[in-house]
């Protein structure tokens, strides 16, 4: 009895570690993404909305990450790039929501962990006149 509850923890535990793994989908981080408090506001005075989704899998992340280690940003404040924020080998969504107010609007950027659906960073966004 004692071995059969050992074998069932250990089924479960590989089963959620291995589940951890997976990236969540493009719904699953605009729900994530609805929790930045940039998002409630936003949602608050808009009219309308519409949200644009970016996928960045690990190898992007890099490439961006060696890309601002480019010289050319030396004067850039080094936690302004979120991707550095991500751990080594997970995936991130970028969700980027418009909000029309009527005359002019705003954005809203939020970048997610995929693997742990998590809110890394809310880079802010623009004006829109």
């Amino acid at each position: 009895m004692v071995l059969f509850v050992i074998g069932v923890f250990f089924v479960a535990s590989v089963g959620v570690l291995s589940e951890a793994s997976i990236p969540i989908t493009r719904e699953q981080a605009i729900g994530v993404s609805e929790k930045s408090e940039l998002v409630r506001e936003g949602l608050a005075i808009a009219k309308s909305y519409t949200i644009e989704s970016n996928y960045y899998n690990s190898s992007m992340l890099e490439r961006l990450a060696k890309w601002h280690s480019d010289p050319i940003f030396k004067n850039v404040p080094k936690d302004s790039f979120w991707e550095g924020r991500i751990p080594e080998g997970h995936t991130a969504w970028e969700i980027i929501w418009w909000f029309n107010e009527g005359i002019g609007g705003h954005n809203a950027i939020v970048i997610i962990d995929a693997e742990r659906a998590i809110i890394i960073a809310e880079p802010g966004g623009i004006i829109l006149e």
